[in-house]
Parts: structure tokens; sequence; C-alpha cells
């Protein structure tokens, strides 16, 4: 018969089992948690910009409407692409895009395939059949920041904003999350946005932009509270002394440049 020492060595022994059983299952549900969250932007992300003149742009939105859309389906459907989106801006503007597409690839088979496409009909359009001049960007990215559904609502209003960042793609996500996210997580639960995702260019030196938010609100309703639940939003975090000291130092982190709103004409 084993004596008590031996049984409270046996004891503490079976207790440390069970603790580190308890922990490691806690841990793969933790990580299997992340990676889900992580999926759904995609492992890598293809950010497409078209800009034409104003006289273009009835023809280049059928363009993306009868050619684009219908080629971004079939990709998906035979799960060569995981996710994408055709937005076309509320409004011409010669400064910027007149489309963005967002495309989200799961592996590097999904981009492999979307090369192909390109290869052959550029920005997945015709563009020789386009009577006016197109010009096209397509930036390589990384989704380090999302909340809520990649397509937003059924009927999404989007507004994107770029920014330049002069610090470390590493201190730039860092920021992100301290200081983006906070606010972006208030605006959704106050009801004005359904969505949202931050991409970080992969290779930024001479693009157009370094990092995009993209911002799926609630309707024109949403968008009309922009304003509103920015500020109520930012008045509650003010307690928060590292948002706080995110906020003073922004100006020496990141410059905010002209922002778009859009309509997503397709999307899944």
């Amino acid at each position: 018969m084993p004596s008590r020492p031996d049984r409270r060595r046996s004891e503490r022994i079976r207790r440390s089992g069970k603790w580190i059983l308890w922990f490691g299952a806690l841990l793969i549900l933790l990580f299997v948690s992340l990676g889900a969250k992580a999926s759904e932007c995609g492992s890598q992300s293809l950010i497409i910009s078209y800009r034409t003149t104003p006289a273009g742009r009835p023809g280049l939105l059928g363009a993306l409407r009868t050619r684009l859309a219908p080629r971004l389906e079939k990709l998906r459907a035979r799960d060569a692409l995981s996710h994408y989106r055709i937005l076309f801006s509320r409004f011409v503007d010669s400064q910027t895009w007149d489309a963005l597409v967002i495309l989200e690839f799961r592996n590097d088979a999904q981009s492999t395939a979307w090369r192909h496409v390109d290869q052959k009909t550029p920005g997945g359009i015709d563009t020789k059949n386009l009577a006016t001049s197109l010009a096209l960007e397509s930036t390589v990215s990384d989704c380090v920041g999302h909340g809520g559904p990649l397509s937003g609502n059924p009927d999404p209003v989007y507004m994107a904003i770029p920014y330049d960042y002069f610090v470390s793609p590493a201190e730039y996500a860092a920021y992100a999350r301290a200081y983006v996210e906070p606010q972006t997580n208030g605006w959704m639960n106050a009801g004005a946005l359904n969505a949202y995702q931050l991409y970080m260019a992969r290779y930024p030196a001479g693009r157009s932009w370094m990092s995009l938010l993209l911002l799926a609100y609630h309707g024109d309703a949403g968008l009309n509270e922009r304003n509103a639940v920015v500020a109520a939003t930012r008045k509650s975090l003010a307690t928060n002394p590292e948002w706080t000291a995110r906020a003073q130092g922004k100006q020496h982190i990141r410059a905010e440049k002209a922002a778009m709103i859009a309509d997503m004409i397709a999307g899944q």
C-alpha cells in the first residue's frame, strides 16, 4: 500500500496532468480561433485601382459588371479565389480612382490563378475594348486588422481611406492595434459601421498608398452618422491613457490622404 507521501505525490502529479491537458486544450482553441479570424481576410490580398477619364466611367462600370464580376465569381466557385469585392466611386474625381477591386487569396494556388487571368486580361477586363484610356495599379497587401464580415451588409456604403506612414511596418501595425481598432470597434458597437479591414502594402515603395482602411458602413444612414459617432467614440476613449498617447502622436506616424466613397457593385 503506498505511503501517505507517495499518495500526495501521485495526487499532485494527477492534478498537474489535468492542468496541462486543460491548458493545452485552451491553447488549441485560441490558435484555432486566431487562425479562423486571420483566414477571413486571406493570407494575401491584391487591391487593384482603376482610373479612367470622366467620359470613360460608364464604359468602365459596364466592363466591371459584365466582364470582371463573372470572371471573379467563376474563380470563387471553383475555390480559386477566397473573396472579392468590386467597388465603384460614387462621384467623379480626377485625382484618384474610379473603381477599386479587393481580392482575397487563401493560398499561393489562388494567387497564381489570378495571375493567369491577369496575363490574358489585365485587371480582369478586356481593356483593349474600352473606348477610353485606363490606368491600373495592383498592390499586393496584407490584412493586418479587421472586424465584422468581409462583405458588410447587403447594401453597404464603403469609405476607403489611404495613408502613408513614417515608421517601420511593425510600429505601424502596433499603432493600428492601439489607436485605430479601438475606434473602429466603437463605431461598430454604435451600429454605424458593419465591418472594416486595414491593409498594408507588402511592397509600398512608390505606391499611391502604404496602408488602406476600408470601412463598410450600414448604408447611407450609417455613413451620415459618421461624424457624430467618431466624436462620441473618441470622447469615450479619452480616458484610455495608451489610446490618448497614440492620438496625440499620430501626426508623426501617418499622413491621411483623400478618402473615397464607393458602392459595392459585386462581391462575395
